[in-house]
């Protein structure tokens, strides 16, 4: 990685950080800067506002979901299984980077949020929605729209990985996997 993208990655961080602590309000581009070690103004030579610091945040953090995702399950097994190793694999995920999880429901639900840019990132899932895809078709899976699926499959994932990063939740292996059966019947035909 070169050190303009080091820089970039940084100020991505320290301000993932910063939103988990003081929220979008509470999060000034001058303690981004302060907490990336890098200078206000070298902030705007990435971004141009703190709207476009959220919206990269947030393309940024979808791209290094969906390369996980896509790097993660076996496409030449049945579609059934594929599907179980995603959901296995964004619990996991998610549990791992809870930081990650929080800011993607936060966004989702902020006025930051345009779904132009949801378009934009779906290019980085696209095996996964291919599966999805293809299992309707084969009527493996129910024929929901799109963000059904998704309600009953990442978001699960993402609220469950929340719970157990506060606290209130243990998500041991053993739970996981029920968890798994228990999305899998949500959306199985």
């Amino acid at each position: 990685m070169d050190q303009i993208e080091d820089k970039r990655i940084a100020i991505l961080d320290a301000t993932l950080r910063l939103i988990s602590k003081n929220g979008f309000h509470g999060t000034a581009m001058s303690k981004v800067a302060k907490e990336a070690g890098v200078s206000a103004g070298i902030i705007y030579h990435y971004f141009a506002g703190k709207d476009d610091l959220m919206d990269e945040l947030y393309k940024y953090i979808k791209r290094k979901f969906g390369l996980m995702i896509n790097e993660s399950f076996d496409q030449t097994q049945p579609l059934k299984i594929q599907i179980r190793q995603m959901l296995g694999v964004m619990i996991r995920y998610y549990i791992q980077r809870p930081l990650e999880s929080t800011f993607l429901e936060q966004y989702t639900r902020s006025p930051y949020y345009n779904s132009e840019i949801d378009l934009e990132t779906s290019q980085y899932y696209m095996p996964l929605l291919k599966c999805f895809q293809q299992a309707q078709q084969e009527m493996i899976i129910k024929d929901f729209p799109e963000p059904v699926v998704t309600a009953l499959t990442l978001d699960v994932a993402t609220s469950l990985a929340q719970r157990h990063a506060a606290g209130f939740l243990n998500l041991t292996d053993e739970l996981i996997e029920q968890v798994i059966d228990a999305c899998w019947e949500a959306i199985r035909q």
